[in-house]
C-alpha cells in the first residue's frame, strides 16, 4: 500500500512539472508569437500601405515641408508580403539615402513649398533653389521642374503630420533629376523597386 500511495505520488509529481514546463513552454511560444506580430505590425505601419483616406486635400498641400528621411510604401498587402515587408523595405531605405545624399537631399538641408497658385520651390540649404508647377489630379501630384520636359507623377499620403510623396522608378528618376544636373549609380535601386510589383519609393516631410 505504501509503495502504491509513493508510485501515485511521484507520478503526480512529475505531471505537476511537466505541466509546469508545458505551460511555460507554451507562454514562451506565446509571448514570441505576440511579439512578433507587434513587431510586423509596427513595421507595417512604418513601411506604409497607400490608402485613399490618406491621400491630402490641395489644401492640406500647401505650405513648407521639411524632408525627414527615406519612404517605401505598397499599394497593397499582398505586394508588402511579396517584397519581405520591412526587410527588403529596411535595406532599400538605406540605398535609396545614399543615392538622395549626392542630389542634396537630406534631414534639415530641404524643403519643398507648395504655394496655392500650384507653384513649388525646393530649397537644398540655404542657396540653391528649385522651382515648377503642380497639378493635383485625384490621386496624383504631378511635379514639372522649370526647365525639364518630364514630370514626376506622384502618390501623396498625409498621416499624422506627415506628407509622403512616392513615386515609381521613372517618376523616381525624374524627380533627381529635377534635383541636380546628373542622377549617377541610381540603377540598383530602380532595378530593385522595378523587381517588386506594388512598391513605390520616395520621400517622407514634416510641415515646418
Amino acid at each position: 500500500m505504501k509503495k502504491m500511495v509513493m508510485v501515485l505520488a511521484m507520478v503526480s509529481a512529475f505531471c505537476m512539472t511537466a505541466d509546469a514546463q508545458l505551460s511555460g513552454l507554451l507562454g514562451k511560444v506565446t509571448d514570441a508569437t505576440t511579439s512578433a506580430t507587434q513587431k510586423s505590425s509596427t513595421l507595417s505601419s512604418l513601411t506604409g500601405i497607400i490608402s485613399s483616406k490618406l491621400i491630402p486635400t490641395e489644401k492640406q498641400i500647401v505650405g513648407t515641408w521639411a524632408y525627414q528621411e527615406p519612404a517605401v510604401m505598397f499599394t497593397s498587402k499582398n505586394a508588402l508580403k511579396s517584397a519581405a515587408g520591412s526587410m527588403a523595405s529596411a535595406s532599400i531605405e538605406k540605398k535609396l539615402q545614399t543615392y538622395f545624399s549626392k542630389v542634396g537631399i537630406k534631414k534639415g538641408n530641404l524643403t519643398i513649398t507648395f504655394d496655392e497658385e500650384k507653384n513649388f520651390a525646393i530649397k537644398k540649404g540655404k542657396k540653391d533653389v528649385k522651382t515648377g508647377t503642380y497639378t493635383i489630379d485625384g490621386s496624383t501630384v504631378t511635379l514639372t521642374f522649370k526647365g525639364k520636359t518630364n514630370p514626376c507623377k506622384i502618390t501623396p499620403q498625409l498621416d499624422n503630420g506627415s506628407l509622403v510623396m512616392v513615386m515609381d522608378a521613372t517618376s523616381l528618376k525624374n524627380f533627381l533629376a529635377g534635383m541636380a544636373s546628373y542622377v549617377s549609380s541610381l540603377s540598383t535601386v530602380t532595378t530593385v523597386l522595378n523587381a517588386y510589383d506594388g512598391m513605390k519609393l520616395g520621400i517622407r516631410l514634416s510641415k515646418e
